[in-house]
């Protein structure tokens, strides 16, 4: 995936910024993340993992896992924020180069990830799904 983006930056120069954010502190990793709209995240994974979650909360597009068992888990017929890609380089390459080349994809692909994360990961509501499991199961004791 990196490869990928490398490539694309060498390629684009005038298109593509690419920063690399390695063993920072939370703090330091969210300011370089704002301002960003796209991040790359897992190539092994099927759904995004906690700092995609973050950056979508935000508007930045994920680019990794968007796999349609996410969707479907979540029962998402609709939202389609995450750029899926397989673990290869030329999926990576051909799916950045894509957004690379339509940015008019960008703005929609933004307002669907912030979407995404009110819809399906908000804290209040998870808490409120956690305080109801909870309870059910205290009702079973």
């Amino acid at each position: 995936m990196l490869h990928a983006a490398q490539t694309l930056r060498a390629t684009y120069p005038d298109k593509v910024k690419l920063t690399i954010a390695e063993g920072l502190p939370f703090e330091e990793y969210t300011k370089k993340m704002n301002g960003a709209d796209i991040i790359l995240d897992q190539l092994y994974s099927y759904t995004p993992s906690m700092n995609p979650l973050e950056a979508m909360s935000r508007g930045i597009i994920c680019v990794g896992g968007g796999e349609p068992e996410n969707y479907q888990i979540l029962n998402e017929p609709t939202l389609r924020p995450i750029i899926n890609v397989e673990p290869t380089y030329e999926s990576c390459l051909h799916q950045l180069e894509q957004l690379i080349n339509h940015p008019e994809r960008i703005p929609k692909l933004k307002k669907q990830s912030i979407a995404y994360i009110v819809k399906h990961h908000d804290h209040k509501k998870i808490a409120r799904q956690y305080e109801q499991f909870y309870l059910r199961l205290l009702q079973n004791c």
